[in-house]
């Protein structure tokens, strides 16, 4: 599955927010709830979520994750004269 399969993003409904396709939870509801320590079993349940999809995101936010601070956080090694 890829991301434009589990999201959704429709500027007249939900405010525009991100949410999981089928349904109109928003995406950054997993990410609170994950804040809070609910596993994502209890939260497939709750929202009735793809696992699938739910599992996209949650890599999808990881590898931006990595792409967009991990590097920044490297220290820098001075170039050889």
């Amino acid at each position: 599955m890829t991301i434009d399969e589990a999201v959704w993003v429709d500027p007249e409904r939900m405010s525009g927010a991100p949410c999981f396709r089928g349904s109109r939870v928003p995406v950054r509801q997993r990410f609170d709830w994950l804040a809070d320590g609910v596993p994502l079993d209890e939260f497939l349940g709750d929202f009735r979520i793809d696992r699938g999809a739910a599992e996209v995101v949650l890599q999808a936010a990881g590898a931006e994750f990595a792409e967009r601070l991990v590097p920044s956080a490297a220290p820098k090694v001075a170039a050889k004269a």
